[in-house]
């Protein structure tokens, strides 16, 4: 895959990706409006938590397996192959599905004491009701972890990316309309239907990726034995990251009081560049990995994970050193307000600086993870994740002593890098592909330009802001609006500094970088452009072809024409070809046809 399609299947995403969580921020707003800090609250929060959890175990163990399997008839173009595997595999997890559902749905009263164990009388009642009602979700939530591995299978990312936005119209729909009227009953009714709304979305784009409904389930398919052995390595792995987490909660309930929730609050922070991000980036490259590795094309393997280890790094690394230099501003300015004070605020700082020295850490085990999935190999990230796991505790036992909850986040980044690193060498000893001199060179560069970057940003904060800043960082009041101006200055001149000191120093990750903004932008006024005047639309889009000549010509080719929205397509699922659907509708297509890119 190209620099060019690369930035545009990421900012898709990105974007995609930014309006789903402003919705799911609303949807917890109007929660909070209709039934507040409650029991009640309570009861559907945690009952809801349970299928999210089965799924973050077996939903992303399903796509994480079946994915390089489908990419790889789909590479040699066995297309007959892949759908009787497929449906084979849809059939089987349906059934594996069922009779789980059914176990959970017995055993209703034990899986609640998991949970909620301080659940008692009325309570307790009320969230047996609400997981008899939501527990089926399990059902969409797997359905939809095959869905999105057929999708991405063909690199089609944008119906995918976008289940979310449906989920949290539904959810805010229901929880404002009807849950006033009819009680948490009603929001949990809601709830279930936004989960099978997923499905919904990306169950259409089946047919236009060449994979028509057959009722096939063959218990004997090799490939259906290959996918169980698979996973279970793939839940080790998972489990091995959960109890991790699991410890670390343990520990922090230890520390003083405030300390386990700023832990919780600092990871929040830590999740926005991993979900926008980073995840966005690894969705793209991995069935590029995938495909390379069906056609036998080694050298593409290493070039596609060798330009995804750099991309993640040059982005990771300014936003690491930029959460860091404003971790006390970006904190009061996302959480100090109402009970939340500023030694709430010291608190989840000190543990977000730690997160931060891993983040770019994270992302790389992330990737290199997949990479080892695409050669089939699902045993090495499972026992790395596993030694990490035994890495993490035992730092924490010691750093939590000296740094409370700081050296709890520590030692996550460092087990983090130390996966990462052990995976890198696996794979360039298996492989041969992985170049040390060019991620070297690419860190070191992402390094010198993020020091340049922190420099300037820290003498704009003192010079330009000085009294605000110091205001801020000594915890007195100040105002929401020039807080926030502060900050996003502060980002914007970072970022200006930062793409500056890059194209100077001619990497060759510039390029992607700014086609990477200007395709965030680009989606964003396509988002926008329906609540546009037709004068003010008709300037973007005109501004937008330009903007696309002039990068065509940077790579020393014609741009491509713009593609045609085809009418009654509103967000439905993509496909390949020229029925693109809702790629077009959003962006410039990035599902391709089997064939090198």
């Amino acid at each position: 895959m190209s620099s060019s399609r690369l930035a545009k299947s990421v900012a898709i995403i990105f974007i995609i990706g930014v309006i789903s969580r402003i919705l799911g921020f609303f949807r917890e707003m109007v929660l909070a409006a209709v039934f507040g800090a409650s029991p009640v609250t309570d009861a559907y929060t945690i009952t809801l938590s349970i299928p999210f959890v089965v799924f973050a175990a077996f939903g992303s163990a399903i796509t994480t397996v079946v994915l390089p399997l489908l990419a790889h008839y789909r590479a040699r173009g066995q297309m007959a192959d892949l759908e009787r595997v497929a449906w084979t595999l849809f059939h089987a997890l349906l059934l594996l599905l069922v009779v789980f559902l059914a176990l959970l749905m017995a055993g209703v009263d034990v899986v609640l004491r998991v949970f909620a164990p301080g659940f008692t009388g009325e309570t307790f009642l009320l969230a047996r009701e609400l997981a008899l009602i939501l527990l089926p979700g399990i059902l969409f939530m797997g359905i939809n972890g095959w869905l999105q591995a057929v999708h991405n299978s063909a690199r089609s990312f944008t119906a995918p990316a976008a289940v979310g936005i449906p989920l949290n119209f539904i959810m805010m729909a229901g929880t404002y309309f009807f849950g006033s009227w009819y009680g948490i009953e009603a929001v949990a009714w809601a709830s279930l239907v936004a989960m099978a709304s997923q499905v919904l979305v990306l169950w259409p784009g089946l047919k236009r990726l060449g994979l028509t409904y057959r009722p096939v389930l063959d218990w004997r398919h090799p490939d259906l034995r290959l996918v169980l052995k698979r996973t279970g390595p793939v839940l080790l792995g998972t489990g091995a990251v959960q109890l991790s987490q699991i410890v670390d909660k343990a520990l922090a309930s230890g520390l003083p009081a405030g300390s386990a929730a700023a832990l919780t609050f600092a990871q929040r922070l830590q999740g926005l560049p991993l979900g926008l991000i980073t995840f966005p980036i690894i969705q793209v490259v991995y069935p590029e990995l995938a495909t390379r590795i069906a056609r036998g094309e080694r050298q593409g393997f290493g070039s596609a994970l060798n330009r995804g280890l750099r991309v993640l790094i040059f982005v990771l690394a300014p936003v690491s050193a930029g959460l860091i230099l404003l971790r006390i501003e970006v904190t009061r300015l996302v959480f100090e307000r109402g009970a939340f004070d500023f030694h709430d605020t010291q608190l989840t700082a000190f543990a977000l600086l730690f997160y931060m020295l891993g983040l770019a850490g994270y992302a790389w085990r992330e990737l290199l993870s997949r990479a080892m999935y695409s050669m089939g190999d699902t045993w090495t990230p499972a026992s790395t994740a596993a030694v990490a796991m035994g890495l993490n505790i035992a730092l924490n036992l010691v750093l939590v002593r000296f740094l409370a909850q700081g050296g709890i986040a520590l030692a996550a980044s460092v087990a983090m890098w130390w996966g990462a690193l052990v995976l890198m060498v696996r794979i360039r000893r298996r492989m041969g592909q992985i170049s040390y001199r060019a991620v070297g060179k690419g860190a070191l560069q992402a390094l010198a330009a993020t020091a340049v970057m922190a420099l300037a940003v820290e003498l704009a904060r003192r010079l330009i802001f000085g009294d605000l800043a110091r205001a801020a960082l000594a915890g007195e009041p100040v105002g929401f609006v020039p807080l926030a101006l502060e900050v996003l200055a502060l980002t914007a001149l970072g970022g200006v500094v930062y793409a500056a000191v890059l194209r100077a120093m001619g990497v060759e990750e510039w390029q992607l970088v700014q086609d990477l903004a200007g395709r965030a932008a680009s989606q964003a006024g396509r988002i926008l452009a329906p609540l546009w005047p037709r004068r003010r639309r008709a300037a973007v889009e005109a501004r937008e072809r330009v903007g696309e000549a002039e990068r065509g010509a940077s790579r020393g080719r014609l741009p491509q024409p713009a593609p045609q929205e085809p009418a009654g397509h509103s967000g439905a699922a993509t496909g390949q070809g020229a029925a693109a659907g809702a790629d077009e509708a959003a962006g410039p297509q990035v599902h391709l046809r089997p064939g090198p890119p």
